[in-house]
């Protein structure tokens, strides 16, 4: 049986190395995957071929990597049969570097298994032969982009922000060139949420959440990149630029939902096989396109009267244009006025002329009854009625009102920005104290997705929304309070915010849903704990209200929060009733375990702990070396992240000074 489990795999590798004559196979971004995969199999190929029959093929241990190989190489081919291009290519290459990486090291262990057992060998293999192929497979090296887009999201979630050179490099390695390619990205990536929500895998719908945000970010700053090169001292009206081609449009049309775009763009997008629009995300009813001549009109009439020149769509239609933009944004250099499409004539514009503009810009618009906000008016009355409805007596009107204005606030920038406008905020935090169980949980849900617009977070704090949200904390349902926690973790971004909520009782109730909430709430908990633990005041109080023994518990692996729990610890650390919490409840062992095992990040906040722990107590610092800590601190500077590195070299530098440890450098 184990003989088939190698003749198997071997079949495996051949159907693989057969994939060049798939058509999806030399497309992006599966070619380079592909390639990267056939390099290591190619070499591990004749090797395999070499022991098949003999008595090492029935070795236990090396059956399991040769199962687990075959597993990685089907799992691989499947990602590539079933690649299309309308899927995410962040998932992708996620995906795919992963099973690369497994069908390396799983190479490198079966060479590895063979070269340690010389005795059992068939006499055409020798040890410097194995050796040999070992350091080949070694040097298929690559560039992965996943490690830079979880350290891009990671920023994010810490308030840093992935820079410019970050975005464009992930942008170039996923060949994401244009904002259509974006969006079309972003559309997959919901999609993908949207599976994982019906199938409750919480952490992955987590995980692809944080990805949209990421490449919704990169088309933000494309978007305002494009809206600054312009050379034109007149702002372009953002109602006249496609949301598609980011350029002024010449043949206006509307779709089903009611928003605008260039003809030739849209009708790119639905011929794509795209049903849903692209700014709203909704699904569209028909593909039938509405030319909206109120848009065209006021269109040319503003580059008549700013002597603008309309550009020409089809010069822009392939959706495998460079990705200029970003890369201009990172250079820094002065932008040539030829690299925005409108050309501003150098002649002063007249009067007579700019009176007879004025005049048709009024007509039209008293005419059409808008502005030139014309895509959202129907928006706009929507939100209204729904103002007026959440004034309502009636509970089941309330109920109803605050769900549509949830739904609406979710993807899209326009509608929270029109929502905000029409006063909803406070009416919103009126009703987080609803007697309706529902009413409650929508109010929430909608002030959450508010705040993702950073200037409304300070105009919901304002709004006296941190007494009522804990309120909801202390007597909502499971997923009112998590939305509650993760409010306070979009509000706790403004330093002015964090010293708010900390002064207002709201961290007393986030710890008790750190203790006793769903997996959801409780990383809720701890990310909002380790927002407002970044001010020192707010410190003592999370001491005061318990914090450390739930914090322990957390970073038990089976919790999944190991990383969070762990970020808020080293914040804690820093204060002397902190220190002594965690050597109380037992966190030093478990300090010590993630040095050793944990992720990067995870490595970086349990060293800083440590770090505090053991400079400010011998005590502590007995017992951080009673539990085997040099070992993994050695390691850790040597191959940790910068922060890290310097945690644990500092750690040991002062083992070394106190006279605790003397054995090997640091």
């Amino acid at each position: 049986m184990e003989i088939s489990l190698l003749k198997a795999l071997l079949s495996n590798i051949s159907s693989f190395l057969n994939l060049s004559s798939f058509e999806n196979i030399n497309s992006e971004p599966v070619q380079k995957y592909n390639q990267r995969a056939e390099d290591i199999l190619k070499l591990l190929k004749p090797i395999l071929n070499t022991i098949v029959g003999s008595e090492i093929a029935s070795d236990e241990v090396l059956n399991m990597v040769f199962k687990g190989l075959g597993c990685s190489i089907e799992e691989l081919r499947e990602q590539f049969e079933s690649w299309q291009p309308l899927l995410s290519k962040v998932y992708f290459v996620m995906e795919a570097e992963s099973l690369n990486s497994k069908i390396r090291n799983c190479s490198l262990d079966i060479l590895q298994f063979l070269k340690s057992s010389p005795q059992h060998l068939p006499e055409e293999l020798s040890s410097a032969s194995l050796e040999h192929y070992l350091q080949k497979i070694k040097h298929v090296g690559y560039e992965q982009t996943s490690p830079v887009i979880r350290e891009a999201i990671r920023d994010k979630v810490d308030s840093v922000g992935p820079s410019s050179e970050i975005l464009v490099k992930i942008a170039e390695s996923l060949s994401l060139r244009s904002n259509q390619e974006i969006l079309i990205e972003v559309v997959a990536l919901e999609k993908l949420k949207e599976n994982a929500e019906q199938d409750e895998k919480t952490d992955e719908a987590e995980f692809i959440d944080e990805m949209i945000a990421l490449v919704t970010r990169m088309r933000d700053q494309l978007v305002l990149i494009k809206q600054s090169e312009t050379c034109s001292p007149v702002p372009i009206p953002t109602d006249f630029c496609c949301p598609l081609s980011l350029e002024l449009m010449t043949d206006p049309v509307i779709v089903a939902s009611g928003q605008t775009y260039e003809r030739a763009f849209i009708k790119q997008w639905i011929d794509l096989g795209l049903t849903v629009c692209p700014r709203t995300r909704q699904t569209l009813a028909h593909t039938n396109l509405i030319p909206n001549y109120t848009i065209k009109a006021l269109s040319l009439n503003w580059c008549e009267s700013n002597n603008v020149k309309l550009p020409d769509p089809m010069k822009s239609m392939s959706l495998n244009q460079p990705y200029p933009l970003l890369v201009h944004a990172e250079s820094g250099l002065p932008r040539d006025s030829n690299s925005f499409p409108y050309s501003r004539s150098s002649q002063p514009m007249s009067p007579e002329s700019r009176s007879r503009s004025q005049t048709i810009w009024r007509l039209l618009s008293e005419r059409s009854g808008i502005e030139y906000r014309v895509d959202l008016s129907g928006i706009e009355n929507q939100v209204k009625n729904l103002v007026e409805d959440l004034k309502s007596t009636s509970v089941d009107t309330q109920r109803e009102a605050t769900a549509h204005l949830r739904l609406l606030a979710k993807h899209n920038m326009d509608n929270r920005v029109i929502i905000a406008n029409c006063v909803a905020i406070s009416l919103l935090v009126n009703l987080l104290q609803s007697p309706d169980t529902k009413t409650r949980g929508n109010a929430v849900t909608a002030l959450l997705n508010l705040s993702i617009n950073d200037n409304k977070k300070t105009a919901i704090a304002n709004a006296n929304a941190i007494e009522s949200l804990i309120h909801v904390l202390e007597k909502g349902s499971p997923e009112a309070k998590e939305n509650s926690a993760a409010t306070f973790i979009s509000l706790s971004v403004i330093v002015d915010n964090k010293v708010k909520i900390g002064r207002s009782g709201a961290i007393k109730p986030l710890v008790d849903l750190l203790g006793h909430g769903t997996p959801r709430g409780k990383k809720d908990a701890a990310t909002a704990l380790f927002y407002l633990s970044i001010i020192h005041e707010n410190k003592a109080r999370i001491m005061q209200a318990g914090a450390v023994r739930h914090l322990v518990e957390s970073m038990d692996p089976a919790a999944g929060m190991v990383e969070k729990a762990v970020a808020v610890l080293a914040n804690l650390a820093t204060i002397p009733e902190g220190r002594t919490a965690i050597g109380q409840e037992g966190g030093i062992p478990m300090l010590v375990e993630v040095v050793e095992l944990d992720s990067a990040r995870g490595k970086e906040n349990a060293a800083a702990a440590l770090l505090q722990l053991c400079t400010n107590s011998n005590r502590f610092c007995c017992v951080v070396l009673q539990e085997g800590a040099v070992p993994p601190l050695v390691a850790l500077s040597q191959s940790g992240t910068p922060r890290a590195k310097r945690k644990a070299q500092a750690l040991l530098s002062y083992f070394r000074n106190q006279g605790y440890w003397n054995n090997g450098r640091g």
